[in-house]
């Protein structure tokens, strides 16, 4: 009997340690499918879903004859999830792989299914090295800091954080020396400082070292380093880090090939579209252009950007922990949005004239800056927008009359550096001159306070007391009538009909005109135009002259789009319409009349008068503007010249600001030019509207009547005109 009672204690222990062990695997079930489910469920899932983007095409911008002026160039891009680099389950696959294949090992043995026991063996030991030795009473300390929603910090408590930095270096240096053979190429940009303690970007070629900086991050780690140490905020890392953009689709595979052969995960090579532009060198201003993330900068690429932009679709795939892609019937696509495409009223047949000739006749005249608008004047349509200097699009190399020039490299005569993105027809504000003059005309004729027949003293006179005489120069024009001040370009002329119609009336037609508010048009403005106080007599009187008033090129090509339309203003207008992918309208983006700001009698007035302008005979004299006429076509116009204000107040000597505001033809207004030239060299004439602006819209305007097919009011004068140019060589503008 005593043998028996051993056995019985044995069993009832045997059976109590069993007992025991089963309950500890059953609470350890219980914790992970029940209390830990929604933890590990996430867990799981950040291991298994890998997305890819799938880039929305950019909308396709055209003309108005749907010329192709952008397009979207398939590419590639290198990203660096940081997220997974910085994930020690996903490091240790290169890790190992790098290791094992200099084993001697792996080299003897080119079985498949051995080397890949030698490799899940060697994962297994890195992970194992890592993982922290702890009891459940310490895993369970350390958890109470941590969120149980936060997945990835849970997972990382079961390793050491000393060996997992390890780990990330050691991964960090192996993604850059397969990448680099891809990247040594890469030009990237490092700002140095100079002798003169000034910040100097230069380029120089991506290192090992430059790859191994952008996912690392060094500036953030010190800075929350310090951070932690004076409790302040702590600065987030960048998860997603664009190492290198366009890349070809060859060098995409090749990339794609070389990062599976070397099992390195969290590099991520995706589709990407780079934008370019078809004719780089025209229409810079107006198109615009957008940065590395294809978000647009300027032009109507920014205005328009939620139009062109689309929507950039998604592939959501399921991989195993070893990153191998599973079939998976939950795997979701969402199909990319494409874009908006956009129709302009740009004819680019019109640009490319305004361009050649802008460039040709500020290089003959060493001109400083300049602009040509073409406007349609019927419906608001700008037909042509050039300005000087420029850009090209693709490159943004700086384009001058002189030629191209790197960017950063050309400065002006202060030193400042010339950049090209300043648009002079419609950003700037400048003195009009006498263009200004057809404000006052149009208040007088409109109100019938006179007619356009009317006589107007042009004897020089003085406004207010001590006030410096205003005259014609020279000249003394005695009396003339009306449209006769707008001939001569009379200043006296000019302040006397402003004076006689009243400041009140005037202010009125400068706000029909539009001029009072910034011009409602997709591009970056100068704002409204400024006016000096007209209740001030001496500021009135040359106000009505082009003084003392500043406006954008853009502006005044409206005032006479106005006119030639028989008084009706309309909206300038940009965007012809806005197509879907598919080729349905979006927006028709019709003409707008905005309102009427005159007669059409008073129109057709002022246009007779703008006529004479470029005449060289009749009532009145020669007109200021006869190096504008085209032999054969009614042409009418109005000149400009002001002179330069200094930025203290004043005037500089010598310097002006000259324009042409041209109408053709002017009795069935077809376009409107307006052609400014900015600080002209006076060589051997004066620097004026009439022997500067009017001679560069003439070569523009005779090219012009051949693209459009506009027929001649006299085609046997005509006919005579172009025989006379093929017998003697074409003279310069």
């Amino acid at each position: 009997m005593k043998t028996k009672v051993p056995f019985t204690r044995r069993c009832v222990l045997l059976v109590t340690v069993m007992l025991s062990l089963s309950c500890v695997v059953a609470w350890r079930l219980v914790e992970l499918h029940v209390v830990d489910s929604g933890n590990r469920s996430q867990i799981a899932a950040d291991e298994l879903i890998e997305k890819e983007r799938i880039p929305a095409q950019r909308g396709i911008i055209m003309d108005r004859h749907e010329e192709i002026l952008t397009n979207n160039i398939q590419s590639a891009e290198l990203v660096a999830d940081r997220y997974h680099l910085r994930e020690v389950t996903a490091v240790v696959d290169g890790l190992a792989y790098n290791q094992v294949i200099h084993d001697p090992e792996w080299n003897k043995d080119e079985d498949p299914v051995r080397r890949r026991k030698i490799f899940l063996r060697k994962r297994a030991e890195l992970l194992d090295n890592a993982t922290l030795k702890l009891s459940q009473e310490e895993k369970a300390e350390l958890r109470r800091n941590v969120s149980p929603k936060d997945a990835r910090a849970n997972r990382l408590l079961e390793y050491d954080p000393k060996v997992c930095e390890y780990y990330y270096k050691l991964h960090d240096n192996l993604v850059a020396e397969v990448l680099y053979p891809f990247l040594s190429h890469v030009e990237i940009s490092e700002t140095t400082k100079d002798a003169k303690g000034r910040d100097v970007v230069q380029q120089r070629f991506m290192t090992r070292e430059d790859i191994v900086e952008k996912i690392a991050q060094p500036a953030v780690v010190a800075h929350n380093a310090e951070a932690e140490a004076k409790n302040l905020p702590k600065r987030s890392f960048r998860n997603q880090i664009i190492l290198a953009r366009g890349l070809t689709q060859d060098a995409a595979e090749k990339i794609k090939t070389a990062l599976s052969q070397a099992r390195v995960r969290g590099i991520v090579v995706q589709s990407d579209l780079r934008r370019s532009y078809v004719m780089p060198e025209l229409l810079g201003h107006v198109l615009g252009y957008v940065d590395h993330e294809n978000k647009g900068m300027s032009g109507v690429e920014a205005y328009f950007q939620s139009y062109l932009a689309g929507v950039d679709g998604m592939r959501e795939y399921r991989h195993n922990a070893r990153g191998q892609i599973l079939p998976n019937e939950d795997d979701r696509y969402m199909a990319p949005k494409h874009g908006l495409n956009l129709r302009l009223t740009i004819d680019m047949r019109l640009q490319t004239i305004c361009e050649q000739e802008l460039d040709k006749g500020m290089r003959h005249y060493r001109a400083r800056r300049g602009c040509m608008i073409v406007v349609d004047p019927h419906t608001g349509d700008i037909l042509a927008m050039a300005s000087r200097p420029s850009f090209n699009l693709n490159t943004k190399e700086v384009i001058t009359p002189e030629g191209t020039f790197e960017r950063g490299k050309l400065k002006d005569s202060k030193g400042d550096v010339i950049t090209g993105d300043f648009n002079f027809a419609c950003q700037t504000r400048y003195e009009p001159g006498s263009t200004f003059k057809v404000i006052g005309v149009t208040t007088a004729v409109d109100k019938r306070i006179m007619g356009i027949n009317t006589l107007v003293s042009c004897h020089p006179f003085s406004v207010g007391f001590g006030s410096k005489a205003i005259n014609d120069g020279r000249f003394n024009y005695g009396v003339l009538t009306v449209g006769q001040v707008l001939k001569k370009s009379s200043n006296p002329g000019a302040a006397h009909i402003a004076l006689k119609c009243k400041w009140p009336n005037f202010k009125e037609y400068v706000q029909r005109y539009g001029l009072d508010k910034p011009m409602d048009i997709e591009l970056p403005s100068g704002g409204a135009c400024l006016l000096a106080d007209g209740n001030n007599i001496v500021n009135f009187s040359r106000i009505a002259y082009g003084y003392s008033v500043s406006v954008s090129p853009l502006h005044m090509a409206m005032v006479y789009a106005t006119i030639a339309n028989n008084g009706v203003r309309m909206k300038p207008r940009l965007i012809d319409k806005i197509i879907a992918a598919d080729g349905t309208v979006y927006d028709e983006c019709a003409p707008k009349e905005v309102q009427r700001v005159m007669s059409q009698r008073t129109a057709e007035d002022i246009r007779g008068a703008l006529f004479t302008v470029t005449q060289s005979k009749g009532p009145g004299g020669r007109g200021t503007a006869t190096a504008a006429a085209i032999p054969g076509f009614r042409i009418g116009g109005k000149t400009g010249t002001a002179k330069k204000v200094k930025d203290g107040g004043g005037y500089y000597e010598g310097l002006y600001t000259v324009s042409f505001a041209g109408i053709l033809p002017i009795d069935d207004p077809r376009l409107v030019v307006m052609t400014v030239i900015d600080e002209p060299h006076p060589r051997d004439c004066n620097a004026g509207g009439g022997t500067v602006a009017a001679p560069i819209f003439r070569a523009a305007a005779e090219r012009f009547i051949n693209v459009l097919n506009i027929p001649p009011t006299d085609a046997e004068e005509y006919e005579k005109y172009l025989a006379s140019k093929q017998e003697k060589p074409a003279t310069k503008p």
